[in-house]
């Protein structure tokens, strides 16, 4: 395509799209016109020189062509030169008829300059537009001196078609450029939503996978689930530190679904059944997501079902991806689990939620559980930047055509209207009509009733041609004939192109029509088909041009939606890498060394110290699991989890909670719980927990027969102490709100 743009084209994708669609637009629209006008001019016409009129038709069509397919940019001048030597040979190509009301040579002139202004920056537009004019107001005055042909008002109006198409060019560029700037903004607030959201989403992911892994190992060794070394354990240990020691959170690409939950799969000492197609490949954050859910399920199974056994079944279609495990072990009452049990809402169904997908659990005492996990198939894509390029693009056009319609109805239609003299029969009508016609733009501006002022407008046509006196009805004077259709572009601006083009010529027709019925009309036959289609192309190119940016809008939106997705993802990779690592920072001084030991086999499950260290550890991470939680009182959530964990291992605990205290500062909320986390590991038989708040104040103190507390320093507004009764330690934390 010609590279001739703009010089200013370091814009936004909108505005950049505009330009390019710019140029294929101008330079379609000229071969179009050009080739009708001089093909229907060589049919319909006598040229002076036949044989010459003929070699130059087919020459400047050809060279349009090459023109339209040109690279280098000084094809531009000779494109100027080829047209000045067109407007010079009318000599020899066009004929001196008073009737002849437009030349074909007029019209490839008039349509190749205001095309230029889709072409070139202004000042190159100001000299050629000049150069060209000049050139066929001489060719004019060559060919056929005082004669019809030449006619100055025909270079003015010219000129005034390229200033016209020259604003509507900035009007739309302009809105080009505001549609950028919009969805630029849009896009800065999405892409911090969208990283805010994905560092969250990855922080409960994370947790879910720690739940899945780490917790679960270390939870066994310190119930005395595992009493000894094992090569299992080993190897189990190894996967959980890999798991909680990545640092690249991010699955780019796909994956392949069913490899994945093999793998899982084979890791658990169950029997498992498919259902399932050889492969699945899915985005790799879905699939990740289904094989640890099902990882999850499958650990319930080992743990709770009393089974060996497991189904699981794959299903997808257009709409979604379904993972279904089912056993036929003792099964639960869903009911009765407590909503904060984290196996169930953190690991399964939150997990499926953040990927806009859901899990359910069917089971019941003595009939198995079934869990079903699915994730949508594709993403709706939000249509939302196409809809605000789309609305400033048609701000911009439109506010053009409504400037481009009053300059037709102000400088070209009142002189006509004032100088016609005896070509109206009612002269005051033609001047009724004209305000109508002035009237209904400003109208238009504000109200969509299309119908009503389409209707008004070919009234306003058939009023003003049925004043003007049959000899003049498609001559200069009628000055509605084809100018009465500017409204109808702007009113009917955002309607289908097709649509448009059937009331446009209806229009025309209508006037046809009655100037046939009226009988000798001012032009020839060659004459009303090129003035008529001068006026037409520019009209139908206007709403063509509201068709393209329509179009244009969607391209638009698709380029800047996949550059925002790039920018938004290279922008979360390298917070979770952040995030990832600070988190593995944290367990690297407690859950890492333990789970270091397991896997080398320094450290022996059958080890008490071990299996308290694991035990603490466990509830250290259960309490994490519920620090992410969107919770008004979260120390009393995670005490409960703590207290949960103890439970399981056969220790009783009396829970109090008193008093009304504020949101405590996450630092001082896990000293709070330490002394109870290290209680509760080493506990024997019953133990007492309390939390009480006074406003400003929080105390929470354990009563239990434990191993002696280790001292720890005070801190983040925490103080600590212990006392010892008997064989039994009563340890209080207590945080003060600073003064």
């Amino acid at each position: 395509m010609l590279e001739t743009r703009p010089t200013d084209v370091d814009g936004g994708a909108v505005e950049r799209g505009l330009l390019r669609q710019g140029v294929r637009y101008a330079l379609g629209l000229r071969l179009v016109v050009v080739a009708l006008s001089s093909v229907v001019s060589l049919l319909l016409t006598d040229a002076p020189r036949p044989g010459v009129t003929v070699a130059i038709v087919i020459g400047l069509n050809a060279w349009n062509v090459c023109y339209a397919r040109g690279k280098a940019k000084i094809w531009v001048p000779a494109d100027v030169a080829v047209m000045c030597a067109l407007c010079l040979t009318q000599l020899w190509t066009v004929n001196s008829d008073p009737r002849g009301g437009g030349t074909w040579v007029l019209v490839a002139m008039a349509i190749t300059v205001v095309t230029y202004a889709w072409l070139m920056p202004w000042p190159a537009l100001a000299v050629a537009t000049t150069l060209i004019l000049v050139a066929h107001y001489a060719g004019t005055r060559i060919a056929d001196p005082g004669g019809w042909l030449v006619n100055e008002a025909v270079e003015i109006w010219t000129a005034a078609e390229v200033a016209l198409s020259w604003a509507l060019y900035r009007f739309v560029r302009r809105s080009a450029r505001a549609a950028d700037r919009i969805v630029e903004r849009g896009e800065e607030l999405r892409r911090t939503a969208a990283v805010a959201a994905a560092r969250r989403a990855d922080e409960r992911e994370y947790l879910a996978a720690l739940h899945d892994t780490a917790s679960v190992t270390l939870l066994m060794i310190g119930n005395g689930v595992v009493a000894k070394r094992e090569p299992w354990l080993a190897e189990q240990a190894r996967r959980d530190l890999r798991e909680i020691g990545r640092s690249d959170a991010a699955h780019p690409g796909e994956l392949d679904l069913i490899e994945l939950l093999r793998e899982v799969a084979g890791h658990t000492p169950l029997r498992v059944s498919w259902q399932a197609p050889d492969s699945l490949r899915l985005p790799a954050v879905d699939a990740v997501s289904l094989s640890r859910g099902a990882r999850e399920a499958l650990t319930n199974i080992v743990r709770h079902a009393g089974v060996d056994q497991a189904q699981i079944s794959v299903r997808h279609d257009p709409a979604t991806v379904t993972v279904e495990i089912v056993d036929r072990g003792r099964g639960f009452d869903p009911g009765v689990v407590a909503a904060g049990h984290y196996g169930v809402t953190g690991s399964l169904k939150e997990r499926m939620a953040r990927r806009g997908g859901s899990a359910a659990i069917r089971s019941s005492p003595g009939r198995g559980t079934t869990v079903t996990l699915s994730v949508p198939s594709a993403v709706p894509e939000v249509a939302g930047d196409e809809r605000v390029i789309a609305a400033s693009f048609e701000r911009g056009l439109r506010r053009a055509v409504v400037v481009t319609v009053l300059a037709v109805l102000v400088l070209l239609d009142l002189p006509h209207l004032l100088t016609g003299g005896d070509a109206y029969t009612q002269r005051g009508v033609q001047f009724g009509v004209w305000l109508s016609l002035a009237a209904i733009t400003l109208v238009a501006t504000r109200y969509r009733a299309r119908w009503v002022l389409v209707a008004l407008v070919l009234a306003c046509s058939v009023i003003a041609t049925a004043t003007v006196r049959p000899e003049y009805r498609l001559g200069p004077a009628h000055w509605s004939e084809g100018d009465a259709g500017w409204p109808i572009v702007l009113i009917l601006l955002d309607s289908p192109v097709a649509l448009f083009a059937t009331v446009l010529i209806g229009q025309y027709l209508l006037t046809f029509g009655q100037a046939a019925l009226g009988g000798q009309a001012a032009l020839s036959v060659a004459g009303v088909v090129n003035a008529t289609w001068l006026v037409l192309a520019f009209q139908l190119a206007i709403v063509m041009i509201a068709a393209v940016l329509r179009g244009l809008s969607v391209s638009s939106a698709r380029v800047l939606r996949a550059a925002a997705q790039l920018r938004t993802s290279e922008e979360v990779a390298q917070h979770l890498h952040r995030d990832r690592e600070s988190r593995y920072a944290d367990l690297d001084t407690s859950a890492v060394p333990l789970l270091e030991g397991l896997a080398d086999g320094r450290l022996d499950p059958g080890d008490a110290a071990v299996r308290r260290d694991c035990a603490a550890e466990a509830t250290r991470m259960r309490r994490l699991l519920t620090e992410d939680a969107t919770e008004p009182d979260l120390l009393a959530r995670e005490l409960r989890a703590c207290i949960e964990l103890a439970e399981r291992d056969g220790i009783a605990v009396s829970f109090a909670d008193y008093g009304a205290r504020p949101e405590l500062p996450p630092s001082a909320r896990r000293r709070l719980t330490e002394p109870v986390i290290a209680a509760l590991a080493t506990a024997r038989g019953k133990v007492r927990l309390t939390v009480a708040g006074t406003g400003d104040a929080v105390t929470v103190s354990v009563i239990a027969a434990c191993a002696e507390p280790a001292e720890l320093p005070d801190g983040d507004g925490v103080r600590r102490s212990t006392v010892l009764d008997g064989d039994r330690w009563w340890i209080k934390a207590a945080w003060q709100e600073a003064a």
